[in-house]
């Protein structure tokens, strides 16, 4: 099964598309503000990625 095919992946996906995205609008305009907001999107979709590995490692019993 492709990694995309995973929900959780698809939202940690479209948040770097976020965060290109704001780079590029940044490249445009001059402005910061869509590159904070492209990170903040990526942070956003960051999180349930992270929560679901660790979750999975303590169900395993591997803590390192």
């Amino acid at each position: 099964m492709s990694l995309l095919r995973i929900r959780i992946f698809r939202h940690y996906a479209c948040g770097l598309i976020c965060t290109f995205l704001g780079a590029w609008l940044t490249a445009m305009t001059g402005s910061m503000l869509p590159l904070a907001l492209g990170a903040a999107a990526s942070v956003m979709s960051t999180a349930p990625l992270v929560r679901t590995i660790w979750s999975k490692k303590t169900a395993r019993g591997d803590t390192r």
